[in-house]
């Protein structure tokens, strides 16, 4: 099939929500990997910056040449892409707006915690006011983990039930990079579940291959 979208990836990073996603719903996509240097440029592809000034991953271009960033918003464009209702709610569905809900608190809350627990030096300079915000943010990532734990309390496989949808996807990217902090969330029996659930999908599988990397390496790598 002929590639309707081009993602700018780096393996294991924000693109993998996104790559996931594509696998799962069908889209024909190709990938582009992104290359830095030591210092953390974008080197590799050539005009990347002019498709996203800030130099992160994920990007999306679209069949239709449009450009898209930003993980979340990227994962929502994809489930719309799919089956109607399938991996988002409809507009016209009650549940809609809790979806929206966790969509955003997963990426505006979630993330940026475990990205001060693990990169304080992107916040303050300092050892010590590095210290504080690591620590600081290692306390809001227990309560940030019990919250999203309370999702699946009821047992039902995704939170809509059996069907995985951009939350539980989004959600289980990150439990992944929880590894490199002091609490795994894959510790959490009902977190592990769902982040071994999610990345038993055959698209987590394949999005795992081709990224060359494992669904749990050792802690800390």
């Amino acid at each position: 099939m002929t590639a309707v979208a081009q993602l700018h990836y780096l393996p294991g990073a924000g693109s993998f929500a996104p790559h996931v996603l594509l696998e799962e719903v069908g889209v024909p996509y190709a990938l582009v990997r992104v290359q830095r240097d030591e210092t953390g440029q974008v080197v590799e592809p050539a005009g990347y910056l002019a498709l996203n000034p800030s130099g992160r991953v994920p990007t999306i271009i679209w069949e239709d040449g449009s450009v898209q960033t930003e993980s979340a918003a990227i994962c929502l464009s994809i489930a719309e892409r799919g089956p109607a209702g399938a991996f988002m709610p409809m507009l016209d569905d009650p549940a809609r707006p809790a979806f929206l809900a966790r969509v955003a608190f997963l990426t505006n809350t979630v993330q940026t915690a475990i990205l001060r627990a693990r990169y304080p030096q992107r916040f303050v300079t300092g050892a010590e006011h590095q210290a504080a915000v690591a620590a600081h943010a290692t306390e809001e990532l227990a309560v940030l983990r019990g919250r999203c734990a309370g999702w699946y309390a009821t047992g039902a496989g995704y939170v809509a039930g059996s069907q995985p949808r951009v939350d539980d996807v989004f959600l289980a990217m990150l439990i992944r990079w929880t590894r490199l902090t002091e609490s795994p969330w894959w510790d959490d029996a009902v977190l592990g579940a769902l982040f071994d659930r999610v990345f038993a999908l055959p698209g987590a599988e394949r999005a795992l291959a081709l990224e060359g990397i494992e669904a749990r390496p050792p802690t800390g790598t």
